[in-house]
């Protein structure tokens, strides 16, 4: 286990944990990288108490981390940001204030609810559900903001009322999805945060592998983590959709340029 791209801490309105903890779970686990990303969702919708934390005092309180553990470990201060076409301008402007040194462009919220919720699938046939959400990833990839990473993508089945078999239900829009981040040369990362009944890893399997038809190779372990005893949670179920794929390394950013570093 060399590295996990996807923390959140007490930074984040979900997540228990101050960010020390979590670089020293990493380091006792061996890690040589940990990737903090907090949430930036703005304008959020679907629950009021999902608020952005103080941004300054994040950067502030990372970044003295950053130095103070850089000899055991690279701890790279970045952001999840949550994409809606109506928030993507405000998001420019929080990643240009901030430079953070990562950026995973997720998709969280689909015509103002997020797809977490019941209440996204009101109404909805697993297609619609299914391919509504896959639009607005497409949409994602243009944003006006640099990003590094494109998030979870499947989020919509991981905790869906009903079975989603994604690669039957928007083939085409998934197989454009991958050929346009790899075109982009963006990192399409493995969220291992999925529940096993949903599949466990997000994209599961059988989307991982349109991303490799799709010519894909860049790719890192994301455990998602909501509290320290997460890190490094489902790294297995990563490496053997890597290995089924023929990928042997994973791709991080540190100090401003992609490195590779061994599964």
């Amino acid at each position: 286990m060399t590295a996990d791209n996807h923390v959140h801490t007490r930074f984040s309105p979900d997540a228990k944990g101050d960010p020390e903890e979590f670089v020293l779970r990493a380091i006792k686990l061996g890690l040589k990288h940990i990737a903090f990303t907090e949430h930036v969702d703005l304008l959020y919708k679907s629950d009021p108490s999902f608020v952005m934390c103080d941004l300054d005092e994040y950067f502030g309180y990372a970044r003295g981390l950053q130095n103070r553990y850089s000899d055991k470990i690279y701890v790279s201060v970045g952001l999840e940001v949550g994409y809606t076409a109506q928030n993507k301008n405000l998001n420019a402007d929080i990643i240009n204030r901030y430079r953070p040194d990562y950026v995973i462009n997720s998709v969280h919220e689909v015509g103002g609810v997020d797809c977490w919720f019941d209440s996204y699938f009101s109404g909805k046939t697993p297609e619609k559900a299914a391919r509504e959400y896959f639009e607005a990833v497409l949409s994602s990839l243009n944003a006006p903001y640099p990003f590094d990473a494109v998030g979870h993508v499947g989020y919509v089945a991981r905790n869906a009322p009903y079975d989603m078999p994604l690669a039957k239900l928007a083939p085409d829009l998934i197989n454009e999805i991958f050929r346009t981040a790899v075109a982009a040369d963006k990192i399409v990362e493995i969220n291992a945060s999925c529940p096993v009944t949903r599949g466990v890893t997000v994209p599961c399997a059988e989307v991982f592998g349109m991303y490799v038809n799709a010519g894909g190779k860049k790719t890192c372990f994301a455990s998602d983590a909501h509290n320290p005893s997460d890190i490094g949670r489902g790294y297995d179920a990563f490496t053997k959709l890597c290995a089924t794929a023929g990928i042997a390394t994973q791709t991080v950013k540190q100090n401003g340029k992609e490195t590779s570093l061994p599964l």
